[in-house]
């Protein structure tokens, strides 16, 4: 299957509407580790009634392009290579069993500017600078892994306040996150089946198995339903991908935009797209595009542009194909640091992991 196939349905952003709530809370299963720079305090959630959506207006056509070069605006930060060492980062084989071999499950980035990069294939959390120096680890331990020894974590994210978490299985009506808060590294079971899409700093907002779009809150371990979610800035907004085409309602503005999405004239067809979104304290939203024409699902294409807190639209930007061998395809390529405007792009290379950060 075309990669960008898996990556669509892993990534794809729907509207939700709001059918009850859950707000069930679990035990988790506590380890102590040892110090780490991160710091944390309860988060709390937060969800604003619905409101009608603004008139809807035209916005600039996006023509797709087919991958390249990552635009010039994007600034190389650091390459991590892959070794034995501590300082290096680790592959695994992958499905293959042979000769391909998988890198971690990407990074987050903390508040003070440092990375947490899952490195499943050593069981740890990597903790690196943001000029990529190596600053330490956090072993996972066996009674944290799938069967004692699998490393099943993905969907890496840092909240505001420092909380470093990451996703595993549904299982039984709940989803498994692991949490690193300070020194404590535990797990707790969240009601529902679910997986993470974005989130607010405070927040982290899931699409459940049902359609139904989720405010978790992975430190209370609660989770319940909601219509939108919310930028760093505090205001709502839903993105909703069709093919040919990308809506995003901004219902405090309140307003709605509708952006058509072409593909190349050298490809043509019908576009399907998929997103990865990040928002930054300023209220823009960031989107990381990649799609495939029905014309020619072999070509890969992909973008970047940004939509403002009063849906003001850039043009798109061209992308380097982001699928290496050494790619997992978890969608957590871009990323910002929490409480600021700093946008990154993170890359699992056949050599490395290679972060870009965004010049002004």
């Amino acid at each position: 299957m075309h990669r960008t196939l898996v990556t669509l349905v892993a990534l794809l952003l729907t509207a939700c509407g709001t059918n009850g709530a859950t707000t069930t809370t679990t035990g988790p299963t506590t380890t102590t580790v040892g110090p780490t720079t991160t710091t944390t305090s309860p988060p709390a959630t937060t969800t604003s009634p619905a409101t009608t959506t603004g008139p809807a207006q035209g916005g600039r056509t996006i023509v797709l392009p087919v991958v390249d070069q990552l635009s010039s605006r994007w600034l190389r930060a650091f390459v991590i290579p892959y070794g034995e060492s501590p300082e290096t980062l680790g592959t695994s084989l992958g499905g293959d069993g042979e000769g391909i071999l998988i890198g971690p499950d990407y990074g987050a980035r903390a508040p003070d500017g440092s990375w947490w990069i899952l490195d499943g294939a050593k069981r740890r959390l990597a903790h690196f600078s943001a000029g990529g120096q190596y600053l330490g680890q956090v072993e996972v331990p066996a009674e944290l892994l799938a069967s004692g020894g699998y490393f099943q974590y993905q969907l890496p994210r840092v909240l505001d306040d420092g909380t470093v978490l990451a996703n595993s299985a549904n299982l039984s009506g709940s989803t498994l996150v692991l949490r690193l808060r300070g020194d404590e590294l535990d797990t707790v079971a969240i009601p529902g089946e679910w997986i993470p899409r974005y989130d607010d700093g405070e927040v982290v907002y899931a699409f459940s198995f049902e359609d139904e779009l989720l405010a978790v809150d992975a430190v209370a371990g609660t989770a319940e339903v909601t219509e939108w979610f919310t930028t760093r800035a505090g205001e709502r907004f839903r993105l909703t991908i069709e093919p040919g085409r990308i809506t995003v309602e901004l219902p405090d503005v309140p307003i709605e935009v509708v952006i058509p999405v072409e593909a190349p004239p050298e490809v043509g067809g019908t576009v399907f797209v998929s997103a990865e979104v990040a928002s930054t304290v300023d209220g823009t939203l960031h989107l990381f595009l990649l799609g495939f024409a029905d014309a020619d699902d072999s070509v890969q294409l992909g973008g970047y542009l940004t939509i403002g807190p009063n849906g003001v639209q850039t043009a798109v930007e061209p992308i380097r194909n982001p699928f290496t061998e050494a790619d997992p395809g978890s969608p957590s390529r871009l990323g910002v640091r929490p409480g600021s405007n700093e946008v990154s792009l993170m890359f699992i290379d056949d050599d490395g992991v290679r972060v870009y950060y965004r010049s002004r």
